[in-house]
């Protein structure tokens, strides 16, 4: 089963990310906060990883940096409004 970490903000958006996926077949992990993804994103392996730019402690550029620099290959797809 692939795994997806969710890392957004707005609750709404993200508890609706999290039961699309989910109902696809999916295993997800979620966080609301841009430490919090990248401490996650660390703990993978992850097959995806959906990234809000704007978060709080820490947008999601600087989450996307960090985990490159951690060595983490996994695909990233930024969110954006």
């Amino acid at each position: 089963m692939a795994r997806i970490l969710i890392v957004e903000d707005e609750a709404d958006l993200r508890m609706s990310l999290e039961e699309d996926i989910r109902r696809q077949g999916y295993e997800t992990a979620v966080a609301e906060d841009g430490e919090r993804g990248l401490e996650l994103g660390k703990k993978g392996p992850w097959d995806l990883i959906l990234l809000d730019v704007m978060l709080p402690k820490m947008d999601g550029f600087d989450v996307c940096a960090l985990l490159r620099k951690a060595g983490v290959s996994a695909p990233i797809v930024m969110l954006t409004a």
